[in-house]
């Protein structure tokens, strides 16, 4: 399924015309059809609020799905000021 496809989905399951999507977002319904059928992606911004609205995740709507944890890849975490010495430590 692609991102235009999950948008018009979501819309849908939540009952709003595209008239209505676009003015919750601020844009034209010109641009929320464009987005479902993947003739443009939306904005950080409006991808975003999209979410806010569909009560679902920025990961979910994009990707089509829960990202799992990959437990055998370290999680790397910087500390702002240390060097990777300092933070790894003997």
């Amino acid at each position: 399924m692609t991102l235009g496809e999950r948008i018009c989905a979501q819309r849908t399951a939540h009952h709003l015309s595209q008239t209505d999507l676009a003015d919750a977002l601020g844009v034209s319904r010109q641009s929320v059809s464009k987005w479902e059928t993947d003739a443009s992606v939306p904005d950080l911004d409006k991808l975003v609020k999209m979410c806010e609205l569909f009560e679902t995740s920025l990961d979910q709507l994009v990707r089509g799905a829960e990202p799992t944890a990959d437990l055998s890849q370290p999680t790397v975490v910087i500390q702002r000021g240390k060097t990777v010495a300092e933070m790894c430590g003997p």
